[in-house]
């Protein structure tokens, strides 16, 4: 079994929610259609976009009320949001059993073998890819990542007591001092399980998209514009393009282009 659990934002603090929408469906989508039945899809939201596809019991939705979890003013609220919606995901993981998890936001593109992989491999810490694509909303191609982030897309196999059971007095924003590794940064989980004798491996495929120029990615607020421009000027002068078509669509589940 795997778990692709996403935390996604409010419709209140979207600057496009209909972007916002868009994209989540792509998300939600290319982890639904994976080439083994063995997984569940489970999101953490206060709205419900409007779907565009149907979907069994295996994707269930987690809507938590502004009383407990505040509408965003800021930056910093927002990435406390985060950290609220992805503890409310790891309880119900816990609550499920455990087992294998994948954080995915709720932009991005996930490989359609990954149900598959991980049920071949039932006795492994966890993955992480290794390399993988960047697509810029709009496009009709995308590149290859040849480093991807580095624990930005990880597979961490949870035993019930590596997840929280109760929500903190105070919550915060997923941070490397969190105990639980889901609440880690993207970048502290690879070492946070190497910390624990329990190494991830890298996958041996391009397991993931990092979508990009959306102007809704939570960790690119108020930077987006000058950052991804630059990202993409460097990326032209020394990756190829490759067409979004064939055995990528499939890969990852892409039917809107």
């Amino acid at each position: 079994m795997i778990y692709f659990v996403i935390p996604l934002m409010s419709k209140k603090v979207a600057k496009d929610w209909n972007m916002v929408s868009t994209l989540f469906n792509r998300t939600l989508w290319s982890c639904y259609n994976q080439t083994d039945p063995d997984f569940r899809i489970i999101v953490a939201c206060h709205e419900i976009p409007e779907l565009t596809k149907k979907y069994d019991d295996r994707v269930e939705f987690i809507q938590v009320s502004e009383k407990d979890a505040p509408i965003p003013r800021d930056q910093h609220e927002k990435m406390v949001d985060k950290g609220y919606k992805t503890h409310t995901l790891a309880m119900r993981v816990r609550e499920l059993g455990g087992g294998y998890a994948m954080m995915v936001d709720g932009d991005d593109l996930v490989s359609c073998h990954f149900a598959e992989f991980v049920k071949k491999h039932p006795g492994e810490s966890g993955f992480y890819v290794k390399t993988g694509y960047v697509y810029f909303v709009g496009d009709d191609y995308m590149k290859v990542l040849p480093k991807f982030s580095s624990g930005s897309a990880c597979i961490v196999n949870y035993a019930v007591d590596d997840l929280p059971d109760s929500y903190p007095e105070v919550m915060r924003e997923n941070c490397d001092d969190e105990w639980c590794i889901m609440r880690k940064r993207h970048g502290g989980v690879v070492p946070a399980c190497e910390g624990l004798g329990r190494p991830l491996k890298p996958l041996p495929f391009k397991g993931a998209v990092y979508v990009l120029g959306s102007g809704e990615n939570h960790s690119l607020y108020g930077k987006t514009t000058k950052y991804q421009t630059r990202l993409r000027e460097l990326r032209e002068l020394f990756e190829f393009k490759h067409k979004i078509k064939g055995k990528l669509k499939r890969e990852f589940s892409i039917d809107w282009l």
